[in-house]
C-alpha cells in the first residue's frame, strides 16, 4: 500500500529535493512513493491506454532521477513532475497522431503499383519504386512487370512463362512486400513533409 506524506510531506518538501538533487535513493523513493499514481492517472485520463500511461510514468521518474541536478530547491516538487509529464504526454500523442496517420495512409495504398504511384504522385517516390524493382531477383522482377507494366493476368502471366498460376501470386505478393517493406523509410518522410 502507498505511504500517505500529506502534512509531514509539506513540511519537509525542501529538505527531500535538496537530498534528491545530491543522489538520494530514499528522497527519490519518497518522491515516487507521493506523485506515481497522481502521474499515472494523469496519463491515464489524458491518453485512455493502461500501457501508454504506465510507459510515460515510468519515463517521468527516470527524467526525474537522471536531471536531479537542475532541481530549483525552492519551487514545489509537484510543478516540475507535472511539467516532465505533459511533455511527455504531449510527445507521445504526437507520436501516436503521427503513427496513425500514417498507419491510415499506408492501409489505403492499393496492393497496384499503379495505384501506388497516383498516390504518391511524386516523380521522386516513382524513381524510387523503380529502383527498388531493379533490385528485385530477375525472375520475381520479370512477374512483376508483366503484371503491373504489361497488365496481364496472373494465368497469362503463368502462360507465357510455363509456369503455375500460384507461383506468379505468390512471386507478386513477395514483390509487393519486398516494395512496402524497403519504401516504409520514404513513405514516413513524405508523410511528415505533407501533414
Amino acid at each position: 500500500m502507498r505511504q500517505q506524506f500529506s502534512y509531514e510531506w509539506y513540511a519537509d518538501e525542501k529538505d527531500v529535493l535538496i537530498r534528491l538533487k545530491q543522489g538520494d535513493k530514499k528522497a527519490f523513493e519518497r518522491i515516487f512513493n507521493e506523485y506515481y499514481h497522481r502521474v499515472y492517472h494523469f496519463a491515464l485520463s489524458t491518453l485512455y491506454e493502461k500501457t501508454f500511461a504506465e510507459d510515460i510514468t515510468q519515463s517521468v521518474f527516470v527524467a526525474l532521477w537522471q536531471h536531479r541536478e537542475n532541481i530549483d530547491v525552492d519551487k514545489k516538487i509537484g510543478s516540475y513532475i507535472y511539467t516532465i509529464a505533459k511533455n511527455q504526454v504531449y510527445r507521445q500523442t504526437e507520436k501516436i497522431v503521427i503513427h496513425n496517420r500514417y498507419k491510415e495512409y499506408v492501409q489505403n495504398l492499393s496492393v497496384s503499383y499503379e495505384d501506388l504511384e497516383s498516390n504518391l504522385d511524386n516523380k521522386f517516390l516513382s524513381r524510387i519504386i523503380d529502383d527498388l524493382i531493379q533490385e528485385l531477383p530477375p525472375a520475381r522482377r520479370n512477374i512483376f512487370l508483366l503484371s503491373r507494366k504489361e497488365n496481364l493476368s496472373n494465368s497469362e502471366i503463368a502462360q507465357k512463362l510455363s509456369i503455375s498460376t500460384k507461383t506468379v501470386e505468390t512471386q507478386i505478393r513477395r514483390s509487393m512486400l519486398f516494395l512496402k517493406k524497403r519504401l516504409q523509410y520514404y513513405l514516413s518522410l513524405f508523410f511528415l513533409f505533407f501533414i
